[in-house]
């Protein structure tokens, strides 16, 4: 069975723990980069849905 890491909702991102972490530890430790990254991220779902929060 496969392992469900992202959920997205109209306004949120439910990551996995792990994926989070890793993204962190890939980013040579800069949280706030990832952060940003993710907010980035949902910004561009809402986009292509047309909820912009």
């Amino acid at each position: 069975m496969s392992k469900q890491r992202m959920i997205v909702t109209d306004d949120q991102l439910l990551i996995d723990m792990d994926l989070l972490f890793k993204a962190i530890r890939e980013a040579g430790g800069d949280w706030e980069k990832v952060e940003k990254e993710m907010r980035a991220y949902l910004e561009a779902v809402q986009g292509m849905t047309g909820n912009n929060g």
